[in-house]
């Protein structure tokens, strides 16, 4: 009796077997990811990287009414999330959320920017390399009014220091759009 060979070139295709209750697990996930948007100001919940029917259907969420209603909403909207990226959505609402890491990292580069920017009159090109669409006039302002604010003594952060950070997180919100 002859062996059979195995065909190297046969492709074999392998299924994930996913129980009923993990499923119910990542439908579940997805519909409190759905609650997080909905949760958020119109305005935020419409920059997210949604399509135009989930923005609809975030929209809708004010017009419709309470328990019931709500829920069966809010399933709708699990059920539309699926075919969104979820990553980039899930990556958008870090950015949004204070108590994240990632919020907290791109926060952390601003405020390294602002120092930088105050301490260095050279950091100013660096800045403007990376963020080219930046009115240069108006930063040069800001770093100069910045830069006097704390050169007195003590060091005291004025509403120039402040201001000087509101143009740096403009900036990067302009990188991401």
């Amino acid at each position: 009796m002859a062996k059979k060979k195995k065909d190297p070139f046969a492709e074999e295709i392998e299924y994930e077997i996913v129980s009923k209750s993990e499923m119910k697990r990542d439908m579940i996930e997805l519909q409190e990811l759905g609650e997080r948007i909905v949760a958020l100001p119109r305005k935020k919940a419409m920059e997210l990287p949604l399509s135009e029917m989930m923005k609809a259907a975030v929209r809708e969420t004010e017009r419709v009414g309470k328990n019931e209603a709500m829920r069966r909403h809010m399933q709708y909207i699990g059920r539309l999330i699926r075919s969104e990226d979820i990553e980039a959505v899930r990556e958008a609402l870090d950015l949004l959320d204070p108590s994240t890491e990632a919020y907290g990292r791109v926060t952390g580069q601003q405020e390294q920017w602002r120092t930088r920017l105050v301490k260095d009159p050279d950091a100013i090109v660096d800045f403007i390399e990376q963020f080219p669409s930046v009115n240069r006039q108006h930063l040069r302002t800001l770093i100069r009014n910045a830069a006097k604010e704390m050169s007195t003594e003590p060091p005291k952060a004025g509403s120039n220091y402040k201001n000087l950070f509101q143009a740096i997180k403009e900036q990067y919100n302009q990188k991401d759009d």
